[in-house]
């Protein structure tokens, strides 16, 4: 394994190496619906691909009334709420939100917690450490989100 790689481990830490770490294998976006639960120290998020084929890595349950974006719609290059509708786009910034007047801005005040992604070897690597990622060796090779 190289040194800038760490297999993703759930063993109840809690505390992300600063390393990029497997966050799933490339087949399991793999369908019609290219979105999936994961784990990774201690938070539950969700990993997607959306219309235009980038990755996104974001909390999984929505911060109005924690409904489960994995069970959400796939639109707009993002995963709408199956709830209220509430739109987060693969950074985790909410963009929309349906039943709030037109003139309301509160929607860019919402933000899920939202992780790098790269996808490389029939990987998808994510980093989760402090500061800036380091970099991959043959990363230009790799699409990153």
């Amino acid at each position: 394994m190289r040194p800038d790689v760490t297999d993703q481990i759930d063993n109840g830490e809690t505390t992300a190496p600063n390393a990029w770490i497997k966050a799933a294998a490339s087949a399991g976006l793999a369908g019609p619906r290219p979105v999936i639960a994961v784990t990774l120290y201690g938070q539950r998020l969700v990993l997607f691909r959306d219309d235009e084929g980038e990755l996104g890595l974001i909390g999984r349950h929505c911060p109005h009334r924690g409904a489960d974006l994995c069970f959400g719609r796939r639109e707009d290059n993002g995963l709408r709420c199956p709830f209220h509708g509430w739109h987060f786009d693969r950074t985790g910034q909410c963009v929309e939100q349906p039943a709030e007047p037109e003139d309301s801005t509160m929607y860019k005040t919402i933000k899920l917690p939202s992780y790098p992604v790269v996808e490389k070897d029939g990987f998808i690597l994510t980093y989760m450490g402090e500061g800036e990622p380091p970099a991959i060796a043959g990363l230009a090779d790799a699409q990153q989100s």
